[in-house]
Protein backbone atom coordinates (compact mmCIF):
# COMPACT_ATOMS: atom_id res chain seq x y z
CA UNK A 1 0.00 0.00 0.00
CA UNK A 2 1.23 3.35 -0.87
CA UNK A 3 2.01 5.57 2.20
CA UNK A 4 2.60 9.63 2.06
CA UNK A 5 6.01 10.57 1.87
CA UNK A 6 5.42 13.42 4.21
CA UNK A 7 2.73 12.13 7.20
CA UNK A 8 2.76 8.58 6.45
CA UNK A 9 -0.35 8.31 5.94
CA UNK A 10 -1.75 5.11 4.15
CA UNK A 11 -3.29 6.16 0.79
CA UNK A 12 -4.96 3.28 -0.73
CA UNK A 13 -6.78 4.64 -3.54
CA UNK A 14 -5.45 3.79 -7.28
CA UNK A 15 -4.10 6.79 -8.95
CA UNK A 16 -4.04 8.82 -5.86
CA UNK A 17 -1.68 11.32 -6.70
CA UNK A 18 -2.28 14.09 -3.20
CA UNK A 19 -2.23 12.57 0.34
CA UNK A 20 -6.06 13.05 1.79
CA UNK A 21 -4.54 13.40 5.08
CA UNK A 22 -2.32 16.43 4.81
CA UNK A 23 -2.35 17.41 0.84
CA UNK A 24 1.38 16.32 -0.28
CA UNK A 25 2.20 14.97 -3.67
CA UNK A 26 2.19 11.39 -3.95
CA UNK A 27 3.94 10.79 -7.31
CA UNK A 28 7.88 10.76 -7.69
CA UNK A 29 7.91 14.41 -9.06
CA UNK A 30 6.27 17.03 -7.87
CA UNK A 31 2.49 17.97 -9.50
CA UNK A 32 2.59 18.80 -13.05
CA UNK A 33 1.30 22.11 -14.34
CA UNK A 34 -2.62 21.89 -15.43
CA UNK A 35 -2.94 25.04 -16.49
CA UNK A 36 -0.87 28.20 -18.28
CA UNK A 37 1.69 29.90 -16.22
CA UNK A 38 1.02 32.46 -14.25
CA UNK A 39 -2.42 31.41 -12.70
CA UNK A 40 -4.87 33.60 -13.59
CA UNK A 41 -5.53 34.83 -9.97
CA UNK A 42 -1.68 36.26 -9.46
CA UNK A 43 -0.63 39.82 -8.52
CA UNK A 44 0.93 41.75 -10.95
CA UNK A 45 4.35 41.36 -10.66
CA UNK A 46 6.88 44.67 -10.23
CA UNK A 47 9.57 44.43 -11.44
CA UNK A 48 12.48 44.95 -8.73
CA UNK A 49 16.07 45.28 -9.45
CA UNK A 50 18.18 42.75 -7.85
CA UNK A 51 22.03 42.70 -7.19
CA UNK A 52 23.24 39.65 -9.48
CA UNK A 53 26.28 39.84 -11.59
CA UNK A 54 26.53 43.78 -11.07
CA UNK A 55 22.70 44.25 -11.69
CA UNK A 56 21.32 45.64 -8.44
CA UNK A 57 18.29 44.23 -6.72
CA UNK A 58 16.31 46.59 -4.95
CA UNK A 59 13.49 45.70 -2.40
CA UNK A 60 11.28 48.77 -2.31
CA UNK A 61 8.58 48.67 -0.14
CA UNK A 62 6.47 51.61 -0.56
CA UNK A 63 6.82 54.90 -2.06
CA UNK A 64 5.96 57.11 1.10
CA UNK A 65 8.67 59.03 2.55
CA UNK A 66 10.29 60.08 -0.83
CA UNK A 67 10.73 63.66 0.09
CA UNK A 68 12.30 62.94 3.72
CA UNK A 69 14.66 60.92 1.30
CA UNK A 70 15.48 63.41 -0.55
CA UNK A 71 16.01 65.50 2.39
CA UNK A 72 18.57 63.17 4.22
CA UNK A 73 20.71 63.27 0.88
CA UNK A 74 21.61 66.37 1.14
CA UNK A 75 22.63 66.50 5.23
CA UNK A 76 26.46 65.92 5.67
CA UNK A 77 27.07 62.63 7.45
CA UNK A 78 27.05 62.74 11.41
CA UNK A 79 29.15 60.60 13.63
CA UNK A 80 27.86 57.04 12.97
CA UNK A 81 27.28 55.17 16.69
CA UNK A 82 27.60 51.50 16.11
CA UNK A 83 24.70 49.09 17.37
CA UNK A 84 26.06 46.82 19.75
CA UNK A 85 29.20 48.21 21.29
CA UNK A 86 27.66 51.91 21.78
CA UNK A 87 30.98 53.71 20.84
CA UNK A 88 31.68 55.90 17.36
CA UNK A 89 32.63 53.81 14.85
CA UNK A 90 36.25 54.59 13.05
CA UNK A 91 36.49 55.38 9.22
CA UNK A 92 39.63 52.20 9.75
CA UNK A 93 38.53 49.58 6.71
CA UNK A 94 41.04 49.90 3.71
CA UNK A 95 38.70 50.42 0.56
CA UNK A 96 38.72 46.18 -0.09
CA UNK A 97 37.33 45.28 2.66
CA UNK A 98 34.56 48.09 2.58
CA UNK A 99 30.63 47.39 0.95
CA UNK A 100 28.87 50.22 -0.03
CA UNK A 101 25.46 50.97 0.45
CA UNK A 102 24.24 53.29 -2.17
CA UNK A 103 21.15 55.90 -2.38
CA UNK A 104 21.94 55.62 2.21
CA UNK A 105 22.91 58.92 3.99
CA UNK A 106 23.53 58.74 7.56
CA UNK A 107 21.82 60.42 9.92
CA UNK A 108 22.43 60.13 13.70
CA UNK A 109 20.48 57.45 15.31
CA UNK A 110 20.24 54.82 12.32
CA UNK A 111 20.47 51.92 13.06
CA UNK A 112 21.26 48.54 10.78
CA UNK A 113 20.33 44.95 10.67
CA UNK A 114 21.69 41.93 8.42
CA UNK A 115 18.81 39.32 8.59
CA UNK A 116 17.23 41.41 11.05
CA UNK A 117 20.38 40.88 13.52
CA UNK A 118 22.06 44.99 14.52
CA UNK A 119 25.44 45.09 12.58
CA UNK A 120 27.77 48.25 12.83
CA UNK A 121 28.27 50.45 9.66
CA UNK A 122 30.92 53.36 8.62
CA UNK A 123 31.24 56.29 6.96
CA UNK A 124 33.98 56.93 4.47
CA UNK A 125 35.40 60.40 3.71
CA UNK A 126 33.10 61.21 1.22
CA UNK A 127 30.34 60.47 3.48
CA UNK A 128 29.10 56.72 1.59
CA UNK A 129 27.67 54.74 4.15
CA UNK A 130 29.35 51.12 4.37
CA UNK A 131 29.78 47.75 6.00
CA UNK A 132 32.65 45.24 6.52
CA UNK A 133 32.62 43.65 3.58
CA UNK A 134 33.57 40.08 5.79
CA UNK A 135 29.96 40.57 7.15
CA UNK A 136 28.45 40.04 4.07
CA UNK A 137 28.50 35.96 3.90
CA UNK A 138 25.03 34.37 2.35
CA UNK A 139 23.65 34.95 -0.67
CA UNK A 140 20.05 37.40 -0.72
CA UNK A 141 21.32 38.76 2.29
CA UNK A 142 18.79 41.38 3.59
CA UNK A 143 20.03 44.48 4.85
CA UNK A 144 17.48 47.02 6.48
CA UNK A 145 18.37 50.54 7.47
CA UNK A 146 15.98 51.96 10.36
CA UNK A 147 16.14 55.98 10.75
CA UNK A 148 14.61 58.33 13.21
CA UNK A 149 12.21 60.62 11.62
CA UNK A 150 11.14 63.41 13.61
CA UNK A 151 8.66 61.37 16.21
CA UNK A 152 9.15 58.15 14.88
CA UNK A 153 11.07 55.77 12.45
CA UNK A 154 11.48 55.02 8.71
CA UNK A 155 12.78 51.73 7.24
CA UNK A 156 14.49 51.27 3.72
CA UNK A 157 15.47 47.62 2.64
CA UNK A 158 18.42 46.08 0.34
CA UNK A 159 18.97 42.08 -1.02
CA UNK A 160 21.75 41.30 -1.52
CA UNK A 161 21.69 38.59 -4.39
CA UNK A 162 25.62 37.50 -3.53
CA UNK A 163 28.11 38.12 -1.01
CA UNK A 164 30.61 39.04 -3.85
CA UNK A 165 28.77 41.86 -5.15
CA UNK A 166 30.41 45.01 -4.51
CA UNK A 167 27.35 47.72 -3.68
CA UNK A 168 23.33 47.22 -2.38
CA UNK A 169 21.14 49.81 -2.89
CA UNK A 170 18.48 50.91 -0.87
CA UNK A 171 14.84 51.89 -1.74
CA UNK A 172 12.13 54.46 -0.56
CA UNK A 173 11.81 55.04 3.43
CA UNK A 174 8.60 53.98 4.71
CA UNK A 175 6.93 54.63 8.07
CA UNK A 176 8.15 51.83 10.84
CA UNK A 177 8.74 51.31 14.27
CA UNK A 178 11.66 51.46 16.14
CA UNK A 179 13.04 47.79 15.63
CA UNK A 180 11.98 48.38 11.95
CA UNK A 181 8.64 47.15 11.78
CA UNK A 182 6.10 47.54 9.26
CA UNK A 183 3.30 45.27 7.38
CA UNK A 184 4.70 44.32 3.97
CA UNK A 185 3.58 45.90 1.08
CA UNK A 186 3.36 43.58 -2.21
CA UNK A 187 6.51 44.20 -3.53
CA UNK A 188 8.00 43.44 -0.72
CA UNK A 189 5.90 40.09 -0.05
CA UNK A 190 7.12 39.53 -4.20
CA UNK A 191 10.33 39.91 -3.50
CA UNK A 192 10.13 37.95 -0.21
CA UNK A 193 8.43 34.32 -1.84
CA UNK A 194 10.33 34.38 -5.11
CA UNK A 195 13.70 34.27 -2.48
CA UNK A 196 11.87 31.43 -0.08
CA UNK A 197 10.89 29.54 -2.87
CA UNK A 198 13.86 29.55 -4.83
CA UNK A 199 15.63 28.46 -1.50
CA UNK A 200 13.20 25.38 -1.21
CA UNK A 201 14.02 24.13 -4.34
CA UNK A 202 17.51 24.54 -3.93
CA UNK A 203 16.75 22.34 -0.84
CA UNK A 204 15.29 19.48 -2.53
CA UNK A 205 18.24 19.95 -4.55
CA UNK A 206 21.37 19.49 -1.63
CA UNK A 207 19.22 17.61 1.09
CA UNK A 208 20.28 20.60 3.75
CA UNK A 209 17.57 22.49 5.25
CA UNK A 210 19.69 25.18 6.33
CA UNK A 211 19.70 26.36 2.43
CA UNK A 212 16.12 27.13 3.29
CA UNK A 213 16.15 31.24 3.38
CA UNK A 214 12.99 33.29 5.29
CA UNK A 215 12.32 30.40 7.11
CA UNK A 216 10.87 29.91 10.68
CA UNK A 217 12.69 27.07 12.93
CA UNK A 218 8.70 25.40 12.76
CA UNK A 219 8.37 25.75 9.22
CA UNK A 220 12.13 24.28 8.64
CA UNK A 221 11.40 21.26 10.90
CA UNK A 222 7.92 20.80 8.74
CA UNK A 223 10.06 19.94 5.68
CA UNK A 224 12.79 18.42 7.30
CA UNK A 225 11.46 14.97 6.22
CA UNK A 226 10.77 15.80 2.85
CA UNK A 227 14.44 17.37 2.33
CA UNK A 228 16.55 15.19 4.00
CA UNK A 229 15.10 12.52 3.29
CA UNK A 230 14.87 13.12 -0.72
CA UNK A 231 11.27 13.60 -1.31
CA UNK A 232 11.57 15.79 -4.21
CA UNK A 233 15.09 13.69 -5.51
CA UNK A 234 13.19 12.47 -8.78
CA UNK A 235 14.39 16.10 -10.33
CA UNK A 236 17.08 18.77 -10.25
CA UNK A 237 15.46 22.12 -9.61
CA UNK A 238 16.57 24.85 -11.54
CA UNK A 239 16.63 28.16 -9.30
CA UNK A 240 17.13 30.51 -12.30
CA UNK A 241 13.59 29.48 -13.97
CA UNK A 242 11.27 28.41 -11.19
CA UNK A 243 9.68 31.16 -9.27
CA UNK A 244 6.84 32.05 -6.99
CA UNK A 245 3.63 34.59 -7.27
CA UNK A 246 1.24 35.07 -5.24
CA UNK A 247 -2.94 36.13 -5.12
CA UNK A 248 -4.03 39.27 -3.81
CA UNK A 249 -7.54 37.04 -2.82
CA UNK A 250 -7.66 36.27 0.32
CA UNK A 251 -4.36 38.16 1.44
CA UNK A 252 -5.23 38.99 4.84
CA UNK A 253 -2.93 40.95 7.79
CA UNK A 254 -2.74 39.66 11.31
CA UNK A 255 -1.21 40.66 14.34
CA UNK A 256 2.26 40.65 12.64
CA UNK A 257 1.46 38.12 10.67
CA UNK A 258 0.85 38.05 6.94
CA UNK A 259 -1.89 34.74 5.14
CA UNK A 260 -2.49 34.41 1.64
CA UNK A 261 -2.07 31.80 -0.97
CA UNK A 262 0.82 31.13 -3.32
CA UNK A 263 1.72 29.64 -6.24
CA UNK A 264 5.10 28.14 -7.09
CA UNK A 265 6.21 27.21 -10.87
CA UNK A 266 9.31 24.74 -10.22
CA UNK A 267 11.13 23.95 -13.72
CA UNK A 268 14.08 20.99 -13.57
CA UNK A 269 15.43 17.75 -15.40
CA UNK A 270 14.19 14.55 -14.55
CA UNK A 271 17.33 12.31 -13.06
CA UNK A 272 16.60 9.41 -14.64
CA UNK A 273 14.90 10.37 -18.14
CA UNK A 274 16.95 13.45 -18.81
CA UNK A 275 14.11 15.00 -20.00
CA UNK A 276 13.00 18.62 -18.53
CA UNK A 277 9.73 19.08 -16.39
CA UNK A 278 7.73 21.71 -14.62
CA UNK A 279 4.90 22.17 -12.34
CA UNK A 280 3.09 24.31 -9.90
CA UNK A 281 2.93 24.06 -6.59
CA UNK A 282 -0.43 25.61 -4.91
CA UNK A 283 -0.08 26.32 -1.12
CA UNK A 284 -1.69 28.78 1.51
CA UNK A 285 1.90 30.42 3.31
CA UNK A 286 1.86 32.40 6.90
CA UNK A 287 4.84 34.96 6.83
CA UNK A 288 5.56 36.38 10.80
CA UNK A 289 7.45 39.28 12.23
CA UNK A 290 9.94 37.29 14.09
CA UNK A 291 13.84 38.74 15.27
CA UNK A 292 13.43 41.50 12.91
CA UNK A 293 12.44 40.14 10.17
CA UNK A 294 9.63 38.97 8.08
CA UNK A 295 10.02 34.89 7.68
CA UNK A 296 7.83 31.85 6.31
CA UNK A 297 6.14 29.86 9.32
CA UNK A 298 3.73 27.79 7.70
CA UNK A 299 3.08 26.19 4.01
CA UNK A 300 -0.36 23.89 3.79
CA UNK A 301 -0.91 22.26 0.42
CA UNK A 302 -3.71 23.87 -1.52
CA UNK A 303 -5.84 23.36 -4.69
CA UNK A 304 -5.61 25.96 -7.93
CA UNK A 305 -9.30 26.48 -7.14
CA UNK A 306 -8.35 27.63 -3.67
CA UNK A 307 -5.99 29.61 -4.56
CA UNK A 308 -8.26 31.69 -7.65
CA UNK A 309 -11.01 31.84 -4.92
CA UNK A 310 -8.53 33.34 -2.12
CA UNK A 311 -9.60 30.24 0.15
CA UNK A 312 -7.34 29.68 3.21
CA UNK A 313 -6.02 26.90 4.59
CA UNK A 314 -4.16 28.45 7.65
CA UNK A 315 -6.04 30.20 10.13
CA UNK A 316 -5.26 33.77 10.20
CA UNK A 317 -3.59 34.74 13.39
Amino acid sequence: MKRCPKCGAACPRPGQKFCSNCGAPLSETPPQATSSWPPAAFVHRKHLSMIAGGVVLVVVLALAGVLLFKGMRGQEAQPVTTVETGETAVDELSEGKRFYLENLAAVDGMKMTENGVPVDYYVAEDGRVYLDRTQITQTDTLLRAIVPSGDGWQTSLALVSKPSNATASFGTMTPCDEEGYNDPDEEYLDAMLSVYYKSQLKAFNTRKTEDLRFSTDKNTQGWEGDITMGAYDAVEYSGDKSDMVFSTAGLTYGEHSVTLNAAGRWTGVNRNTGETESGTDYMTIQAIWQDGIWKIDRCIPCTEEEYNNGTLKISVN
